[in-house]
């Protein structure tokens, strides 16, 4: 690593993107609950929902009391992510009762896959109702985190879920209310509902008013979304292709799982064929599929006596690469630079171009260039340029 950074210097151009590791190793997961219809096994459930959607790499699953062992059903799924919620009452786990059994869960978590756990999703009503105190909750969490901690296990992701109706000032609710605090969680998911299907309202638009995302950032934490539900109307396939190019061009954005689950017929998909192939094609990646797209703009930072920055939003479109910075002055020769290249995939992420040494009162031109993997590292696109101009000495 060190070397590669020297070298890169030494060219005289650095590649960075403060958001790109993250969003480049952890790109967006898209789901679903799984449609479990009653006296239908989980596994053949679990058949209809891959038929539907194309083996979702997401699964959101639910228990009503203690977690099954990782060998259940619901549990024993490799090569996806599992999206998990359990549920105690908050005072015996204070006391204690359930500590072996969980130690003993969370010490047999799968390592080769992300497991996003959740206790009490939704505690909002139950504590309104005074099933239990927000304090209990709240402490029961830090308690079965310390728990998790244990295990030294990095794909275990402590992931808080609360209803996005909670973040409406109509609710008069504080999301603060009900969260555990930051040292005791990794990621803050939202179940999300309330679209204004009749106005095709947009996952922008729903944020705004509901601003999960933000309230996630306030916390240094990735954003997620456990449960989406978009009620049966004529508009649901547009709005679905909507909400997921949204969750996919958010930075830290971990995963979006829509709620398909028996008994909610308004927002079950089964038997809305143009729901269903929507949200398969932002399963599968068909829906964000094409030609990457490589958008150049100056900066962020002015340009200095001696260098120029400048920035590329990057859409891999479903595609791998390489891309490396380039620049040369607009008049003149020998002042053409370019490297290092840096690995992209997945979601579309910010790169960052710096180059130094240069003459002050100068104009220099910039892009980006891709080279396509699949290919063999042909290079296929490159960006429009951007032209600045050194300040004076």
């Amino acid at each position: 690593m060190k070397g590669s950074i020297v070298a890169a210097l030494a060219a005289g151009v650095v590649l960075c993107g403060p958001q790109a590791p993250a969003r480049a190793d952890s790109p967006t997961l898209f789901g679903a609950s799984v449609h479990q219809s009653p006296g239908q096994t989980f596994a053949a459930a679990l058949a209809g929902t891959d038929a539907a959607y194309g083996t979702p790499p997401a699964l959101r699953v639910f228990y009503s009391g203690a977690p099954g062992a990782w060998t259940d059903a619901k549990l024993n799924t490799p090569g996806r992510a599992t999206i998990v919620s359990f549920k105690y009452p908050p005072k015996d786990v204070l006391a204690g009762k359930h500590d072996a059994y969980l130690r003993a869960w969370f010490a047999s978590a799968p390592r080769d896959r992300d497991v996003f756990w959740c206790f009490y999703h939704e505690p909002e009503n139950e504590i309104q109702d005074g099933l239990f105190t927000a304090a209990d909750y709240k402490a029961a969490w830090r308690r079965i985190d310390g728990l998790a901690d244990e295990a030294r296990n990095a794909r275990l992701s402590a992931t808080t879920i609360l209803m996005d109706w909670t973040l409406s000032p109509s609710s008069g609710r504080r999301w603060q209310d009900y969260y555990p605090g930051s040292s005791y969680v990794d990621v803050m998911a939202w179940d999300v509902y309330g679209f204004d299907e009749a106005k095709s309202e947009t996952m922008a638009a729903h944020d705004a008013s509901r601003p999960g995302l933000e309230v996630a950032r306030s916390q240094g934490k990735p954003y997620a979304v456990a449960e989406l539900g978009v009620r049966d109307h004529a508009n649901r396939p547009a709005m679905l292709r909507d909400i997921a190019k949204w969750m996919r061009n958010t930075a830290d954005a971990r995963f979006v799982t829509y709620f398909d689950a028996y008994g909610w017929p308004e927002y079950a998909l089964n038997g809305d064929d143009a729901s269903v192939q929507a949200w398969r094609g932002a399963v599968t990646g068909t829906l964000f599929a094409g030609t990457p797209a490589l958008t150049t703009s100056a900066g962020p930072a002015a340009p200095t006596s001696t260098s120029i920055e400048w920035t590329t939003l990057v859409d891999p479109a479903q595609k791998s690469g390489w891309v490396s910075c380039a620049s040369w002055a607009v008049a003149g020769a020998g002042a053409f630079s370019e490297g290092p290249r840096r690995f992209v995939t997945g979601n579309p992420e910010t790169i960052t171009c710096t180059r130094g040494g240069l003459t002050p009162s100068t104009a220099y031109r910039a892009r980006l260039k891709w080279w396509d993997a699949e290919t063999g590292g042909t290079l296929l696109h490159t960006s429009n340029t951007v032209d600045q101009t050194t300040a004076p000495a």
